[in-house]
């Protein structure tokens, strides 16, 4: 079992890619090479070793034999979808486009047909937020994409449902490289979503995912995941969204499942009047480790980034959170900011938090705030002089504290969505 180069080169094969795929697949490939594991020594992986959580990339094989279809019983466009696309292992299955939609220009597809159909679109974009030189993970997934979606809006477009992804894995010891690139022109608007789990599947699995959007002047978007898996998956995502002037951007996170889950985001602000907004809600119990790290980086004048992101955490549950704002020497009236709360439920569980500034321009407004607390008694108390037992209460509370962050997100199917699974997780 393992990562070899001969599945790489098998993999671009039977996808019948162009030169130009496979060469980036292999320099990334050579960065793999030289590559560890990333240890506590390591300041971006501080408060995380994955050797002593006993993770071996060895312990898993990648899925090389794409099947890429469309339409067909298994999958219909769903009436509160603009687009759709389900991926179990290396199997994929997009739904048709709605008529209106595809005459317009807009192009939702997966990340394969577009690089085969729409090269005028992908070449220049693929890759372009992503660091394949970051860390192994990284170069692993620079090496073994496989899966995941193309979403363009053209100019002046706007997508008022939501694009769907569900990607699950199926068979136990298996890795998924999902990525998806997307990319809106001047005046567009779009929603991505995407959910990732593993029901049933009684063992391990390995999801190495990543999002690339590039914004364009004006456009506006919100892009959503959501990580669900069960017990024995590992989780690796980076989120890389690039703004241009005057666009408006919004980004989710949501953590709920596997054993181990570490999400990157990184948001370049790249033209002057940006808004971009960062949110994060996380669910940790027993056996769970959970590490997120952001990056708010303003290399435009008068622009703004606001990050809120908020944990609750029982049993003997780890959570990281690392962020940092940089404001380059050109980003002058930029407003930034960055707040993590973390509610600690369990004597045994352990909260860092670790929220940094790099100011290069002395015209700006910038803060950071972090917190780990424990529960107030005082309004469980409350809550129970109202007539409702103490579980309950401290669900009311749990939910409630982490809800806040939902009040940013200005869309009412994603918060009813969030919600919902907010409400499963808490009855476990």
């Amino acid at each position: 079992m393992g990562f070899t180069r001969s599945d790489v080169e098998a993999l671009s094969a039977s996808l019948n890619e162009p030169d130009w795929v496979l060469e980036r697949r292999l320099e990334a490939w050579g960065w793999f090479e030289k590559m560890e594991i990333p240890g506590e020594k390591e300041e971006p992986w501080r408060y995380t070793n994955l050797k002593r959580l006993k993770f071996k990339l060895d312990d898993f094989v990648p899925s090389t034999q794409v099947d890429v279809s469309f339409g067909g019983p298994d999958i219909q466009l769903s009436p509160d979808r603009s687009g759709e696309a389900h991926q179990r292992g290396a199997r994929i299955r997009v739904a048709p486009l709605d008529m209106e939609l595809d005459s317009g220009g807009v192009i939702v597809t997966d990340i394969h047909t577009a690089i085969a159909e729409h090269p005028e679109l992908v070449r220049p974009n693929l890759f372009g937020q992503f660091n394949a030189a970051g860390h192994i993970f990284s170069a692993l997934h620079g090496a073994l994409f496989c899966g995941g979606m193309f979403i363009y809006v053209p100019r002046g477009k706007t997508l008022t449902l939501p694009v769907g992804f569900d990607c699950r894995i199926d068979e136990p010891g298996t890795a998924v490289f999902p990525h998806t690139l997307i990319v809106t022109e001047e005046n567009s608007e779009v929603c991505f979503i995407e959910r990732y789990s593993s029901p049933g599947l009684g063992g391990s699995g390995f999801s190495n995912s990543a999002i690339e959007v590039v914004g364009g002047q004006a456009s506006r978007g919100f892009v959503g995941t959501i990580q669900e898996y069960d017990k024995g998956v590992w989780h690796f995502q980076n989120q890389n969204l690039r703004t241009a002037r005057d666009a408006n951007f919004k980004s989710l996170v949501v953590t709920l499942g596997g054993t181990f889950s570490r999400t990157e985001t990184t948001a370049t602000i790249q033209g002057e009047g940006n808004s971009v907004d960062l949110m994060g809600i996380y669910m940790a119990g027993e056996g769970q480790h959970f590490d997120f790290r952001t990056m708010q980086d303003h290399a435009a004048a008068h622009s703004t980034s606001d990050l809120l992101y908020k944990g609750a955490l029982k049993g003997n549950a780890r959570t990281v959170y690392s962020g940092q704002i940089h404001v380059r020497p050109e980003g002058r009236e930029t407003d930034a900011y960055q707040t993590n709360r973390n509610l600690v439920l369990s004597d045994h569980a352990m909260a860092n938090s670790k929220p940094e500034l790099e100011i290069e321009n002395n015209d700006v407004r910038c803060s950071h705030a972090a917190s780990v607390g424990q529960m107030d008694e005082n309004e469980v108390f409350y809550l129970q002089s109202r007539g409702i037992d103490r579980v309950s209460a401290e669900r009311l509370i749990v939910k409630g504290f982490l809800e806040d962050v939902l009040g940013k997100v200005g869309r009412k199917d994603v918060e009813g969505l969030v919600s919902h699974l907010l409400e499963e997780k808490l009855s476990v």
